[in-house]
């Protein structure tokens, strides 16, 4: 499979998980939220979880990912604690996670190197065990290896999954955690042992310390146990080791940089690019006095030359403030590409880009008149409001909207709406829940991509002074333009 090919499963995979609710996982996450919703309503006091998203499966060996969000369940503290001792368990060398076909490129680099380090540390609690076989940081992303063993006779699933550091209070690692497996399927069967993969981002800016404690709360999945608000049908399992953050810091180069990429005439400024053994990192800021919002670099790449040899890095993950808190908005964020494969000082490195995703400011909204059924204002092109089918099952005051775009290949994410809109006199509402709606973003072969979603205004909504205004969170709108700046050269 090629590099593109990986990329564009990646992608579909993603965008699967917008649509996991036929899954029998996501089941499980919803009646559990709805027992920790009725329980809360009968317990008045503060309770705390990580709930799951499901990814679904697209190809053989592909893990199911859990992401994380705020559910809430009953307090940890209240819980039987587990017993910590030395792990017996045999890693092999990380034999599973090495065979594994689906591994982050880091990690999977990480095991490449022999950098992953061996904890051998496992903890017990009510016939559940969990052995953390092992765990890689380069300061800027962890990862954590572990098993969990099910002796007893109920079938579990996770409710929750946290990395603290010690001596830090509100350790913001839980937005953007994720949880993959190598299995196909999250359950754990009774007599059964299953391998996870706990990864999250880490802030460059914050200085961690040694000591952490990694938490799981395991559930049983019977109706009874998913409905209830106690916390007697979950287990909780607490395994403390040592991970030094700079554990790879002698292999680590710096470039600094004072480059700006301006595409489109928006300039983003590139800050610093961060060389690790596992990954590299380009940190950069969108120009605070650009005239459009950006919400995403087109098919950036890194390029570095040494000598007559030329190294080009594709298809980043990006860390920006909708997937993690290292940032507190949306004007910062980092690429994050493979790691390099030049030991050395390159002779010179560039950025280029095919364009950006981005919209003027002042278009930020979407504008509709519900009387007439009629969209007035949006911005780019290609956004229609459909009329609905008495299959879409729409309700009383909902609206539903299609579009498609051109250059999609390269894109990610789907438009998001914010949950309050304003009706012509300017009086603020919120928006109404939707039992029918959903939002969908689908790629073809050809690069185009339909993006479908809804909004609920309410049943009274047609009473309200026409217009309404939607502000805008997120859109796709792609702009061409191929750029490119030189981030460093010896001949400077």
């Amino acid at each position: 499979m090629t590099e593109k090919e990986e990329r564009i499963l990646r992608k579909n995979i993603d965008d699967m998980q917008q649509n996991v609710e036929t899954i029998q996982e996501m089941k499980i996450y919803n009646a559990m939220k709805k027992g920790i919703v009725e329980g809360k309503k009968r317990e008045k006091r503060r309770i705390y979880t990580t709930g799951m998203g499901v990814v679904a499966a697209a190809a053989a060996a592909v893990a199911l990912l859990f992401t994380y969000s705020t559910i809430g369940l009953p307090n940890k503290g209240v819980a039987q604690p587990s017993v910590q001792s030395a792990s017996t368990k045999n890693t092999d060398n990380f034999k599973a996670y090495r065979s594994f076909s689906r591994l982050e490129p880091a990690l999977a680099s990480a095991l490449e190197q022999n950098l992953v380090v061996p904890v051998g540390q496992s903890a017990e609690n009510k016939g559940y065990r969990i052995d953390v076989t092992g765990a890689v940081t380069d300061g800027r992303k962890v990862y954590v290896l572990y098993s969990v063993q099910n002796n007893t006779d109920e079938v579990v699933i996770h409710a929750d999954f946290e990395l603290k550091f010690e001596g830090i209070q509100e350790s913001p690692l839980h937005k953007g955690a994720s949880l993959s497996m190598l299995a196909s399927e999250s359950r754990i069967q009774p007599g059964q042992s299953m391998d996870f993969i706990y990864s999250t981002k880490l802030s460059p800016l914050v200085k961690y310390p040694k000591k952490v404690n990694y938490n799981i709360i395991l559930t049983e999945t019977s109706d009874k146990a998913l409905l209830s608000s106690s916390n007697k049908y979950r287990t909780s399992l607490d395994v403390a080791f040592e991970l030094d953050p700079d554990m790879l810091k002698a292999q680590e180069r710096m470039l600094d940089t004072d480059g700006t990429l301006t595409v489109d005439g928006q300039k983003i400024r590139v800050n610093q690019v961060q060389y690790t053994p596992l990954s590299t990192y380009v940190d950069l800021e969108y120009n605070q006095n650009n005239d459009k919002q950006i919400f995403q670099l087109i098919n950036p790449v890194l390029i570095s030359k040494k000598g007559d040899t030329v190294e080009k890095l594709y298809y980043p993950d990006i860390i920006n403030s909708d997937n993690s808190e290292v940032y507190s908005d949306n004007s910062k964020f980092t690429l994050v590409f493979k790691n390099s494969k030049g030991s050395q000082q390159p002779d010179s490195v560039t950025l280029k880009a095919f364009g950006i995703s981005a919209v003027e400011k002042d278009q930020m909204k979407i504008v509709v008149d519900l009387n007439k059924y009629q969209l007035i204002e949006a911005p780019g092109t290609g956004l229609e409001l459909v009329t609905p089918k008495q299959e879409n099952n729409v309700e009383e005051g909902e609206i539903l909207l299609i579009r498609n775009i051109e250059n999609a290949q390269y894109l990610e994410g789907s438009t998001r709406l914010a949950e309050t809109f304003t009706d012509a006199k300017g009086k603020v509402y919120n928006k109404a829940p939707s039992t029918s709606s959903f939002s969908s973003y689908t790629t073809s072969k050809d690069g185009s991509a339909v993006n479908e979603f809804g909004y609920n205004f309410g049943t009274d909504a047609k009473n309200y002074p026409q217009p309404l205004t939607i502000t805008l969170e997120r859109y796709i709108n792609p702009i061409m333009d191929t750029q490119a700046v030189e981030l460093y050269s010896i001949n400077r």
